[in-house]
């Protein structure tokens, strides 16, 4: 089946028990994001195709292709756009599926109805397999650490001068979705000082965007390393696996934490754990409630963000010491 991904990384890996349980059935076709789409290359019998969001007709001309070349027939549409049931229809996708709405009935053969009540995005993704009456396996973040991906996150390792012994906790203070999201960086500055005061590195991790905050961070540190704008997606799975914790927002590089088991400490602000809480009973999670939350926004009304800033250093650090028995 071919399958048209989530655009979001967070949203992706939230994915990954639709594509798991796919795979069962039949080789599965990913069709997602170049930004990120390698990261399931290893997908057990799974293959996979970058959309390229910049070149709409070249989309369509490698989904032709591909259709023909492995005779496929059927397309599930995890993205809620008009433009990604267009996609499908013009590229001849015979059987077109996924959620009724934004006036792309027209392109779908089979529209389904979303779930009544809010559910866990996880689970948001699953009811359209089981829409379909296809059996659910697992319920699972999956994702596949492979040999190369470990020898990435090595390469990286022994760049920094750190060997395998070194205990390390990673940070992921970004976070795409808006300030709302991202509790206070002179907290995350905190939080670093105490762990190198106990003997434990620091490696800040994002995108080019993060990397004056990973400088920030780091500033008042000997056990620090900012790898912001450094590494590609496919270094992290590694690096994760190597860590003794993560600390990081709502976010992207939250649920690949979660989808890889570590321990793990997720700071919520604007957004709701139950909707898209890591998947992890390894996980933390650390979110005060107040009249105005879960608000959804990108940014504050109120102009204060309260609920990021009354979380304070000392309970993620007190977090921290839960999961590393420190």
């Amino acid at each position: 089946m071919l399958v048209r991904t989530p655009n979001w990384l967070g949203d992706a890996l939230m994915a990954t028990p639709v594509y798991y349980n796919l795979s069962k059935l039949g080789k599965v076709y990913l069709f997602g994001h170049k930004n990120f789409i390698n990261l399931f290359s290893h997908f057990p019998n799974a293959a996979t195709i970058p959309y390229d969001p910049s070149d709409f007709f070249k989309n369509i001309k490698i989904l032709r292709e591909l259709i023909e070349k492995e005779k496929l027939t059927q397309g599930l549409l995890l993205t809620n756009s008009f433009s990604s049931a267009f996609i499908f229809f013009l590229a001849r996708v015979e059987e077109r599926i996924g959620y009724r709405g934004d006036l792309r009935d027209l392109f779908l053969t089979k529209a389904i109805d979303k779930p009544k009540k809010p559910v866990h995005q996880v689970d948001y993704y699953l009811y359209l397999l089981e829409a379909l009456g296809i059996p659910i396996v697992s319920r699972d973040l999956y994702f596949l650490v492979n040999e190369s991906l470990l020898a990435r996150a090595k390469k990286v390792l022994t760049e920094l001068k750190l060997d395998e012994r070194t205990p390390y906790v990673v940070f992921a203070p970004g976070a795409a979705y808006g300030p709302a999201k991202k509790w206070p960086l002179e907290y995350f500055k905190e939080v670093a000082k105490e762990l190198s005061f106990e003997g434990i590195s620091v490696l800040v991790v994002g995108g080019r965007a993060e990397f004056s905050d990973g400088e920030f961070i780091i500033s008042e540190i000997n056990r620090g390393y900012n790898l912001c704008g450094k590494t590609s997606i496919e270094d992290l799975p590694g690096l994760f696996l190597g860590a003794k914790a993560l600390v990081s927002n709502d976010s992207g590089l939250m649920h690949l934490g979660a989808a890889l088991k570590v321990p793990q400490v997720a700071i919520f602000g604007s957004t709701s754990p139950e909707l898209t809480g890591p998947k992890n009973p390894r996980a933390i999670v650390l979110k005060k409630d107040f009249p105005c939350s879960p608000c959804f926004r990108r940014t504050c009304k109120h102009e204060d963000y309260r609920c990021l800033k009354s979380i304070t250093p000392d309970e993620v650090l007190k977090s921290l010491a839960k999961l590393m028995n420190f």
